[in-house]
């Protein structure tokens, strides 16, 4: 009777007792990377809730305008249409320099804004089927409008303009529906905003885009009305708002 003989590797052993080491090793990696990106975005939230600002304002969402008026409001106040789209440089420049003027003369009740948004700046197709940046950030801001959160909306708005250069182009609807969370939107917001039904945006931004085209025969943003008459914004942004809130 033969004897039968099987040969084995000699690394067997050594190289299984690797694979399982590397295999640890990934694991450690993951859960390391993901607790970089966990921390980093809580720090993010906490930034930004730090950030936020109180505002004493009404806002309500009419006729696809955020208006923004106080229980301080004269009979007489001048109404204002401030068109905006957050892709737009110099609207950022604007809001950096004249927001906290606007805001307050608000509270004073020496005038009314109706914030009318674009999203002309996605590019040159009907806005009605834009799907872009602006059309995204049109959608969210809507969605806290609609909810009646001043706070929210001003705080979103505000890091959407003032953070430009670091969040066009590069945030969507998660990173949107995380800076509302953070500003105290409603959990109903925000998981409106994480949904992003475009077509909210498209509506809102092309309304404004029609009546803008309509009131003064084309489209460019920012633009101030008082009243019904264009304003021209001179060299000093926040110079506007003395000049209306008299």
């Amino acid at each position: 009777m033969s004897n039968s003989r099987k040969v084995t590797d000699p690394n067997a052993s050594g190289k299984s007792g690797f694979l399982w080491g590397l295999v640890a090793l990934l694991v450690i990696v993951a859960v390391v990377i993901g607790y970089i990106i966990w921390n980093g975005q809580s720090a993010k939230t906490d930034e930004l809730a730090d950030r936020a600002v109180d505002v004493n304002l009404d806002m309500q969402y009419e006729d696809h305008s955020v208006v923004l008026k106080s229980a301080n409001t004269k009979d007489d106040a001048p109404v204002v249409d401030l068109y905006e789209d957050f892709s737009c440089p110099h609207c950022a420049e604007l809001a950096v320099a004249s927001d906290e003027k606007m805001a307050q003369a608000i509270e004073d009740g020496k005038m009314v804004v109706h914030i009318r948004t674009l999203n002309f700046m996605d590019g040159e197709d009907d806005p009605e089927k834009l799907d872009g940046y602006s059309t995204q950030a049109a959608t969210a801001a809507r969605a806290l409008a609609e909810d009646g959160d001043v706070h929210a909306y001003w705080n979103l708005r505000k890091v959407l303009l003032e953070d430009q250069q670091d969040v066009a182009r590069q945030w969507g609807a998660e990173e949107m529906a995380d800076a509302a969370k953070a500003f105290d939107a409603s959990g109903d917001a925000v998981d409106k905003i994480k949904g992003m039904d475009l077509s909210t945006g498209q509506e809102f931004a092309a309304a404004n885009y029609h009546k803008l085209e309509k009131d003064s025969g084309s489209v460019s943003s920012p633009r101030i009305f008082v009243d019904g008459e264009e304003l021209e914004l001179t060299s000093d942004l926040g110079a506007w708002v003395d000049q209306v809130a008299k």
